[in-house]
């Protein structure tokens, strides 16, 4: 087979390219279908939908509560933290048995 011109060169380009679109919108597609009735169920909720690229271009979809963003505002900022002398019997008997 001898060298390729050009002019099949750019050919063979634009075909994986083509391909490559092709097989894209199809992936959007399909993760648009899964997605739809959990998306419909958030934004009906006033949750906020975002969306993501995956392994393999696939999309994800994340789905957050603005709601929560209150919540967070308002907490102490050491109210989520738990410390070690908050457990110290649970916290003596993990060190005896490492041991």
């Amino acid at each position: 087979m001898g060298p390729m011109t050009k002019t099949a060169a750019r050919r063979r380009a634009g075909i994986t390219v083509r391909t490559c679109a092709w097989i894209g919108r199809h992936q959007r597609e399909l993760s648009d279908r899964v997605h739809a009735a959990g998306d419909e169920r958030a934004l009906q909720n006033g949750w906020d939908v975002t969306k993501s690229t995956r392994r393999f271009a696939f999309r994800a979809r994340s789905y957050r509560d603005p709601r929560f963003d209150d919540r967070r505002r308002r907490a102490p900022s050491g109210a989520a933290h738990v410390g070690e002398g908050d457990h110290s019997e649970v916290s003596r008997e993990e060190a005896e048995v490492k041991r």
